[in-house]
């Protein structure tokens, strides 16, 4: 049987170059999953707490819902709204009481921010924490995935190349 000189170089090319792709590929795709989430800024202003959701893209949270919990008394109930076509949302409040907002996309993106209805308040993302208390210290699997995938390119490559460069070291 005979085998032209140039196939087994050019399909192996081919096939590193396919390979390569698939795996930059899959390592993108996870990222993309994570560039698309949910902010939300609220500040207390006189007896309301006024704020607004956007993507991370920047674009406005037109029409999600939003929630407001009373968490300075105990077995109060959930306030349901909705962002308007600014992204915008208000809550009546009682000064001096710590509430939680809580915003969900209909993609299943959701924020949960804690703010006291008191003079110049800042918002406290509710995430950062729970990660922060939830976080073992290990990279996140689709990392470890795509690092393991392009490390095993690593000797198809050598390979190959030796096997060209003795191919061509016999001519």
């Amino acid at each position: 049987m005979s085998i032209p000189s140039g196939s087994m170089r050019s399909s192996g090319a081919g096939y590193v170059a396919r390979a390569g792709r698939a795996i930059w590929l899959s390592l993108l795709l996870p990222c993309l999953a994570f560039a698309h989430g949910l902010l939300l800024d609220a500040k207390h202003v006189g007896d309301r707490i006024e704020g607004t959701v956007y993507y991370t893209n920047g674009e406005l949270a037109v029409r999600e819902a939003v929630e407001l919990l009373d968490l300075s008394s105990p077995g109060s109930a959930v306030v349901a709204g909705e962002t308007d076509d600014s992204g915008k949302f208000n809550f009546p409040v009682t000064a001096g009481h710590r509430y939680r907002i809580s915003a969900y996309a209909a993609e299943g993106h959701g924020v949960d921010i804690e703010i006291d209805a008191v003079a110049n308040a800042k918002p406290r993302l509710i995430e950062d924490e729970t990660a922060a208390e939830e976080s073992d210290g290990l990279p996140p699997a689709w990392a470890v995935i795509g690092v393991l995938l392009l490390a095993s390119i690593v000797p198809v490559v050598i390979s190959r190349r030796r096997r060209v460069a003795g191919s061509n070291a016999s001519r």
